[in-house]
């Protein structure tokens, strides 16, 4: 099992990209007309999105806890990087790039769907190649 400091990494970068996924939709949302059907689909995906964050937001404040006591008993392998500084296993980003990816390339053209994954998949690319080149240096 990852460090509880890695885990919290994780629901972190999980939630802002689904605070971000939220944000894109319910701003496509307000500007569809209320007889068009794409209304209803986009409030169902906001919905779906919001009770993903609720969940995320329960888990980070249970690891943040665990990830809180170990650095104030200040043992060895207690945690010492923020958040931000905490390096991802680089496998879990490949993966993710991939998805966002193909996310990206089987989202409607033009939509905030495609929009957001071809994002990710940008700052995705970043990531791994940080992660790769601290990895190296380490």
């Amino acid at each position: 099992m990852p460090a509880a400091s890695e885990r919290l990494r994780g629901v972190s970068d999980a939630l802002m990209r689904d605070l971000e996924a939220l944000v894109a939709a319910e701003q496509e949302k307000r500007n569809v007309k209320p007889d068009d059907p794409r209304l209803v689909e986009l409030a169902a995906e906001v919905d779906e999105i919001a009770r993903r964050v609720l969940g995320l937001t329960q888990a980070q404040a249970e690891i943040a806890e665990d990830v809180h006591e170990q650095a104030a008993e200040g043992g060895p392998d207690a945690p010492r990087n923020t958040i931000e500084q905490t390096i991802r296993p680089i496998g879990a980003i490949l993966a993710e790039w991939r998805a966002a990816e193909r996310d990206a390339a089987n989202a409607p053209p033009g939509s905030a769907a495609a929009e957001a994954a071809r994002e990710e998949a940008d700052r995705l690319r970043d990531e791994y190649r940080r992660a790769y080149e601290a990895r190296r240096r380490a």
